[in-house]
């Protein structure tokens, strides 16, 4: 089993990699395999004009690295949403990935590539609630459904500064746990 988690932080050695990474070790005790992507380091431009056609739609923003992406998270068996919560929901760079999908919006490559797949999500926030992580995870779960994928679950925690969620090994242990349970999920 693979996982691709795409990282939404710009914080490279932050709480989103942090998790990133014991999410991953909790893939590899399973037998998995995975990688992140971060988004940031990516040329994914916002979603262009669309046409009201589905069928008829073309990603006229094409010429990015948007497709190469999506390609490389279609061929995954996990796909993990790790992004911090930015203003009551994902980070811009997240956003413009997710948001892209519309230009595809029924093409079997997305439809079916996106069916069955394990969606987990990450969620790094500086709010003092764990009930912020929702504004991330709240959409991810609509995705899945919408995918007709399976939605394992998330781990989200408090943790503003930079790194702050390496100081928090309960979280870190969610986080292995997750990837476990992810690549059990995927392996059916």
């Amino acid at each position: 089993m693979h996982a691709v988690v795409l990282i939404g932080s710009p914080r490279k050695g932050g709480n989103t990699d942090c998790l990133a990474d014991a999410f991953l070790e909790g893939v590899a005790a399973e037998g998995g395999t995975g990688e992140k992507v971060y988004l940031d380091d990516l040329r994914i431009r916002p979603i262009g004009e669309v046409g009201d056609t589905y069928a008829e739609r073309v990603d006229v923003r094409g010429d990015d690295d948007y497709l190469v992406t999506l390609k490389q998270a279609l061929a995954a068996d996990i796909l993990v949403f790790a992004s911090p919560v930015y203003w009551q929901g994902v980070s811009a760079q997240m956003k413009a990935f997710v948001d892209r999908w519309s230009a595809y919006y029924v093409q079997p490559f997305l439809t079916e590539g996106m069916r069955g797949k394990v969606f987990a999500a990450l969620v790094p926030h500086g709010a003092p609630d764990l009930d912020h992580a929702r504004w991330v995870t709240e959409p991810v779960k609509v995705w899945a459904s919408h995918f007709h994928a399976v939605y394992a679950g998330e781990v989200s925690c408090v943790a503003g500064a930079k790194g702050a969620v390496c100081d928090q090994p309960h979280v870190l242990d969610q986080a292995r746990e997750l990837g476990r349970r992810c690549v059990e999920l995927a392996a059916g």
